[in-house]
């Protein structure tokens, strides 16, 4: 897998926003409500950043500040719950049929919530998406909603993007 660094985010890039993302997310309030826990007004994209990476990582910028200001870490081996989630947001037709299923966890453009991203990925020229961690708790509801999607612009990580999960697990990351 190889990753365009000029127009979106690394692998060792990844690493910190995810664990960054799971603190942040784990921290919301329960119980969680789908169209609002993950859209904190606090961490929101900045308007008119002129990129979609500018655009993501002004909220990883914002919820690391938020969080104090350090540097999140893994321990040397990490099993996280949840599950990762791409997004393709130039193959959205925002038909909305997942924001009903999912009680507006997607937008009516089939956007995952910004709290939950973690990082814009451009694979060389073929995809861009952008990379979201889902909390284990919302899985079943998220997968509901993402199964109706008749563009298919969201997919979990783990069936159509295995290459990423190994490239994590290399670096220590285990998704469960």
């Amino acid at each position: 897998m190889n990753l365009d660094p000029e127009n979106g985010h690394t692998l060792d890039q990844i690493i910190p926003h995810l664990a960054e993302t799971i603190a942040w997310c784990s921290s919301r309030p329960r119980p969680w409500w789908p169209a609002t826990t993950f859209r904190s007004a606090d961490i929101a994209p900045e308007f008119g950043s002129r990129t979609r990476k500018a655009s993501v990582q002004s909220v990883a910028e914002q919820r690391r500040c938020r969080l104090g200001g350090g540097t999140i870490t893994f321990p040397k081996i990490y099993s996280f719950h949840g599950r990762l989630l791409a997004f393709f947001p130039d193959g959205s037709l925002d038909c909305g049929v997942a924001a009903s299923e999912t009680d507006g966890f997607f937008t009516d453009g089939n956007v995952p919530p910004w709290d939950t991203w973690v990082a814009y990925l451009q694979e060389d020229h073929e995809a861009s998406y952008i990379l979201a961690w889902v909390p284990r708790p919302m899985v079943h509801m998220v997968d509901a909603g993402l199964r109706l999607i008749p563009e298919q612009c969201v997919e979990w990580v783990d069936e159509r993007r295995p290459y990423l999960i190994e490239a994590l697990a290399a670096r220590g990351l285990r998704v469960d």
